[in-house]
Protein backbone atom coordinates (compact mmCIF):
# COMPACT_ATOMS: atom_id res chain seq x y z
CA UNK A 1 0.00 0.00 0.00
CA UNK A 2 1.39 3.02 -1.04
CA UNK A 3 2.24 6.17 1.64
CA UNK A 4 -0.88 7.91 0.07
CA UNK A 5 -3.34 5.35 0.94
CA UNK A 6 -2.06 4.53 4.63
CA UNK A 7 -2.72 8.43 5.02
CA UNK A 8 -6.12 8.18 3.62
CA UNK A 9 -6.99 5.24 6.37
CA UNK A 10 -5.71 6.75 8.46
CA UNK A 11 -7.32 10.61 8.55
CA UNK A 12 -10.95 8.13 8.21
CA UNK A 13 -9.63 6.19 11.96
CA UNK A 14 -9.59 9.86 13.43
CA UNK A 15 -12.20 11.30 11.47
CA UNK A 16 -14.73 8.27 13.13
CA UNK A 17 -12.98 9.02 16.70
CA UNK A 18 -13.57 12.52 16.35
CA UNK A 19 -17.15 12.23 15.56
CA UNK A 20 -17.89 9.40 18.13
CA UNK A 21 -16.04 11.75 20.48
CA UNK A 22 -18.83 14.51 19.91
CA UNK A 23 -21.88 12.14 20.15
CA UNK A 24 -20.56 10.73 23.39
CA UNK A 25 -20.14 14.82 24.19
CA UNK A 26 -23.18 15.81 23.39
CA UNK A 27 -25.17 13.07 24.96
CA UNK A 28 -23.08 13.77 28.62
CA UNK A 29 -24.51 17.20 28.44
CA UNK A 30 -27.77 15.79 29.66
CA UNK A 31 -28.45 16.28 32.90
CA UNK A 32 -28.33 13.32 35.48
CA UNK A 33 -31.80 13.31 38.27
CA UNK A 34 -30.30 13.64 41.75
CA UNK A 35 -33.23 10.79 42.99
CA UNK A 36 -33.10 12.65 46.36
CA UNK A 37 -35.54 15.42 44.29
CA UNK A 38 -37.74 12.98 42.52
CA UNK A 39 -39.57 12.25 45.89
CA UNK A 40 -43.11 12.28 44.12
CA UNK A 41 -44.65 11.61 40.64
CA UNK A 42 -44.92 15.64 40.68
CA UNK A 43 -41.25 16.40 40.99
CA UNK A 44 -40.52 13.90 38.35
CA UNK A 45 -42.72 15.48 35.38
CA UNK A 46 -41.38 18.48 36.94
CA UNK A 47 -37.80 17.52 36.19
CA UNK A 48 -39.11 15.66 32.91
CA UNK A 49 -40.65 18.92 31.05
CA UNK A 50 -37.57 21.01 32.62
CA UNK A 51 -35.41 18.85 30.04
CA UNK A 52 -37.39 18.87 27.22
CA UNK A 53 -35.55 21.99 25.98
CA UNK A 54 -32.25 20.26 26.30
CA UNK A 55 -33.21 17.30 24.97
CA UNK A 56 -34.46 19.27 22.09
CA UNK A 57 -31.23 21.06 21.72
CA UNK A 58 -29.50 17.44 21.84
CA UNK A 59 -32.20 15.92 18.90
CA UNK A 60 -31.06 18.72 16.46
CA UNK A 61 -27.40 18.68 16.79
CA UNK A 62 -27.68 15.28 17.25
CA UNK A 63 -29.95 14.75 13.98
CA UNK A 64 -26.88 17.59 12.40
CA UNK A 65 -23.88 15.55 13.03
CA UNK A 66 -25.41 12.44 12.15
CA UNK A 67 -25.64 14.06 8.60
CA UNK A 68 -22.83 15.87 8.32
CA UNK A 69 -21.34 12.49 9.51
CA UNK A 70 -23.44 10.81 6.07
CA UNK A 71 -21.76 13.29 3.78
CA UNK A 72 -18.32 12.54 5.07
CA UNK A 73 -18.81 9.16 4.66
CA UNK A 74 -20.26 9.76 1.04
CA UNK A 75 -17.18 12.07 0.18
CA UNK A 76 -14.79 9.55 1.86
CA UNK A 77 -15.81 6.91 -0.74
CA UNK A 78 -15.07 8.57 -3.10
CA UNK A 79 -11.65 9.19 -2.29
CA UNK A 80 -8.82 6.17 -2.91
CA UNK A 81 -6.01 8.28 -1.45
CA UNK A 82 -4.79 11.58 0.47
CA UNK A 83 -2.20 14.28 0.29
CA UNK A 84 -1.09 17.12 2.05
CA UNK A 85 -3.60 19.63 1.15
CA UNK A 86 -6.44 16.86 1.96
CA UNK A 87 -5.30 16.19 5.30
CA UNK A 88 -5.15 19.73 5.67
CA UNK A 89 -8.86 20.24 4.60
CA UNK A 90 -10.43 17.28 6.93
CA UNK A 91 -8.41 18.63 9.90
CA UNK A 92 -10.32 21.99 9.06
CA UNK A 93 -14.02 19.98 9.02
CA UNK A 94 -12.81 18.24 12.15
CA UNK A 95 -12.23 21.50 14.14
CA UNK A 96 -15.32 22.53 13.85
CA UNK A 97 -16.73 18.91 14.65
CA UNK A 98 -14.61 18.75 17.69
CA UNK A 99 -16.20 22.44 18.56
CA UNK A 100 -19.92 21.55 18.49
CA UNK A 101 -20.18 19.93 22.07
CA UNK A 102 -19.09 23.39 23.58
CA UNK A 103 -21.39 25.36 21.21
CA UNK A 104 -24.09 22.92 22.43
CA UNK A 105 -23.09 23.39 25.61
CA UNK A 106 -23.33 27.28 25.72
CA UNK A 107 -26.76 26.77 23.78
CA UNK A 108 -28.08 24.49 26.60
CA UNK A 109 -27.52 27.44 28.84
CA UNK A 110 -28.73 30.31 26.70
CA UNK A 111 -31.10 29.07 24.00
CA UNK A 112 -32.64 32.08 22.62
CA UNK A 113 -29.39 33.95 22.82
CA UNK A 114 -29.01 35.25 18.87
CA UNK A 115 -24.92 35.16 19.78
CA UNK A 116 -24.86 31.83 20.90
CA UNK A 117 -27.02 30.31 17.62
CA UNK A 118 -24.89 31.93 15.09
CA UNK A 119 -21.82 30.84 16.84
CA UNK A 120 -23.44 26.96 16.54
CA UNK A 121 -24.30 27.64 12.97
CA UNK A 122 -20.66 29.47 12.14
CA UNK A 123 -18.98 26.33 13.50
CA UNK A 124 -21.63 24.36 11.35
CA UNK A 125 -20.96 26.06 8.52
CA UNK A 126 -17.16 25.43 8.79
CA UNK A 127 -17.15 21.80 8.88
CA UNK A 128 -19.43 21.88 5.74
CA UNK A 129 -17.24 25.03 3.93
CA UNK A 130 -14.24 22.62 4.51
CA UNK A 131 -16.17 19.43 2.63
CA UNK A 132 -16.96 21.47 0.22
CA UNK A 133 -13.14 22.55 -0.40
CA UNK A 134 -12.32 18.63 -0.09
CA UNK A 135 -15.07 17.98 -3.14
CA UNK A 136 -13.77 21.00 -5.29
CA UNK A 137 -9.56 19.46 -4.17
CA UNK A 138 -10.53 15.95 -5.62
CA UNK A 139 -11.86 17.52 -8.53
CA UNK A 140 -8.91 19.71 -8.94
CA UNK A 141 -6.69 16.41 -8.39
CA UNK A 142 -8.45 13.76 -10.24
CA UNK A 143 -6.32 11.18 -9.14
CA UNK A 144 -7.23 10.89 -5.97
CA UNK A 145 -10.38 9.63 -6.49
CA UNK A 146 -11.73 6.12 -6.65
CA UNK A 147 -14.27 7.25 -10.27
CA UNK A 148 -13.76 11.10 -11.53
CA UNK A 149 -17.40 12.36 -11.96
CA UNK A 150 -18.29 13.24 -15.39
CA UNK A 151 -19.35 17.00 -15.95
CA UNK A 152 -23.25 16.71 -15.16
CA UNK A 153 -22.64 14.35 -12.33
CA UNK A 154 -20.68 17.56 -10.52
CA UNK A 155 -23.69 19.76 -10.10
CA UNK A 156 -25.38 17.38 -8.26
CA UNK A 157 -21.97 16.48 -5.88
CA UNK A 158 -21.95 20.25 -5.00
CA UNK A 159 -24.95 20.53 -4.53
CA UNK A 160 -25.45 18.19 -1.79
CA UNK A 161 -22.15 18.78 -0.60
CA UNK A 162 -23.32 22.43 -0.22
CA UNK A 163 -26.88 21.81 1.67
CA UNK A 164 -25.82 21.51 5.10
CA UNK A 165 -23.64 24.71 5.13
CA UNK A 166 -26.17 26.59 3.23
CA UNK A 167 -29.29 25.46 5.20
CA UNK A 168 -26.78 27.00 8.21
CA UNK A 169 -26.12 30.03 6.60
CA UNK A 170 -29.74 30.51 6.46
CA UNK A 171 -30.52 29.68 9.97
CA UNK A 172 -28.38 32.68 10.99
CA UNK A 173 -30.24 35.17 8.85
CA UNK A 174 -33.69 33.76 10.31
CA UNK A 175 -31.83 34.30 13.98
CA UNK A 176 -30.44 38.21 12.79
CA UNK A 177 -33.81 38.97 10.70
CA UNK A 178 -36.49 37.18 11.96
CA UNK A 179 -36.46 35.91 15.99
CA UNK A 180 -34.18 33.81 17.77
CA UNK A 181 -36.97 31.76 18.57
CA UNK A 182 -37.36 30.34 14.89
CA UNK A 183 -33.46 29.56 14.82
CA UNK A 184 -33.80 26.00 15.37
CA UNK A 185 -36.69 25.24 12.75
CA UNK A 186 -35.00 26.84 10.23
CA UNK A 187 -32.88 23.30 10.18
CA UNK A 188 -35.80 21.76 8.93
CA UNK A 189 -35.01 22.55 5.54
CA UNK A 190 -32.85 19.98 5.41
CA UNK A 191 -35.65 17.79 4.49
CA UNK A 192 -36.75 19.14 1.62
CA UNK A 193 -33.30 19.77 0.37
CA UNK A 194 -32.84 16.38 0.90
CA UNK A 195 -35.88 15.02 -0.80
CA UNK A 196 -35.10 17.36 -3.59
CA UNK A 197 -31.60 15.89 -4.48
CA UNK A 198 -33.10 12.77 -3.75
CA UNK A 199 -35.52 13.10 -6.75
CA UNK A 200 -32.92 14.90 -8.62
CA UNK A 201 -30.63 11.80 -7.99
CA UNK A 202 -33.57 9.39 -9.52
Amino acid sequence: MDPESRSLIRIERLTDSVYGLCFLLILFQIDRPDPSDLLNAQALNRYLSDQLPSLGIYITTFVLVGFYWQSHLSMASRFKRSDATHRWLQLGSLMGVALLPFVNDLLELMPLQATIQIAYSLVLVQIGFFDLLTLLHGWRRPELLVDPPQAQHRWHQLCETALEPGVCLLSIGVAIVLTPAWWEWSFLMLLPGYALLWWADR
